[in-house]
């Protein structure tokens, strides 16, 4: 397996000589995991095309794939694999999402069990380009502050919430908001519309820390007033999409890009709309859901 970092890119690495299955061995999945931890953004190249469930299998070597709990924009026979498209076939649309710009986020922190890692597949592209998926460390940002300002994030807590006009897509009996510490023993993988977490998130396998919010589904930090935390919150997301500490992935078909879901936050160009754009897409979560939330004190 090579992996080769992205020339002039602030973060990513190309991975050729994987191959995209469930079976490879524990020593290459953690050879895989390093390589997310020095470059964040990993982009597969070179490998055969997986089936649905290969697809799904080699997610799982990561960790646990929830189910997305979509009443309509997942695959059929496979409820964790979200299909990502703005194509509509007999009046209905395939999956989830159009052809306009869509907005910074991490998926899953709207859930009291966050994501670890996407797993992202190319399967159309738009021809004529657009589509591009962005990235920006997060991990950067706070790295980037002043320590005083890093003690005092750490105090602060952040409603996350499904953005608005989704609601009606995920199983009822899912909906609602549901936080660590009321009672975690029973979350199940899929529950929750609204959470609050911390605003620093800490990676356990790195110690890294990041800042923990996004545009698309982070409400308010709940320990301020509605105006500081909207100034708060602007002021930190101003890091988002500064070519300082983002790459633009340009999809190839058959691409497969894995990314670090809790360092960083991604967000979609626009493209042609009357153009074809399928994606098929898994997250694997934390198997402790307390893990990236570690009490340690601000470095």
């Amino acid at each position: 397996m090579d992996v080769t970092p992205i020339p002039g890119a602030a973060l990513g690495a190309v991975v050729h000589g994987a191959r995209v299955t469930g079976d490879m061995d524990q020593a290459r999945c953690e050879e895989i995991r390093a390589a997310l931890d020095a470059h964040l953004v990993l982009v597969f190249r070179g490998h055969e095309t997986p089936s649905y469930e290969e697809f799904l299998a080699f997610g799982r070597r990561f960790g646990h794939i929830p189910k997305t709990g979509l009443t309509s924009g997942a695959h059929p026979g496979h409820n964790e694999i979200l299909i990502v498209s703005n194509v509509v076939e007999d009046g209905r649309r395939i999956g989830v999402g159009d052809a306009g710009w869509m907005g910074w986020h991490t998926d899953y922190s709207f859930r009291p069990r966050v994501s670890q890692f996407g797993f992202l597949e190319a399967l159309e592209v738009p021809a004529s380009g657009g589509g591009e998926t962005l990235f920006t460390d997060m991990y950067a940002l706070y790295e980037s502050l002043p320590p005083e300002e890093r003690r005092r994030l750490h105090s602060y807590r952040v409603r996350h919430a499904l953005r608005t006009g989704y609601e009606e897509t995920i199983e009822e009996e899912l909906q609602g908001e549901v936080s660590l510490g009321e009672r975690t023993g029973r979350i199940r993988p899929e529950d929750g519309t609204s959470t609050v977490h911390p605003l620093i998130a800490r990676n356990p396998r790195t110690g890294r820390r990041s800042v923990y919010i996004s545009t698309l589904n982070t409400k308010q930090i709940v320990d301020l007033a509605p105006a500081g935390s909207r100034k708060l919150l602007d002021d930190l997301l101003a890091h988002a999409g500064d070519p300082r500490y983002t790459y633009a992935h340009t999809w190839q078909p058959g691409d497969i890009v894995m990314w670090d879901q809790l360092g960083t936050i991604h967000a979609k160009r626009p493209f042609d709309p009357a153009e074809r754009r399928v994606m098929r897409q898994v997250v694997s979560i934390f198997d402790d859901p307390a893990a990236p939330w570690s009490a340690e004190a601000a470095a």
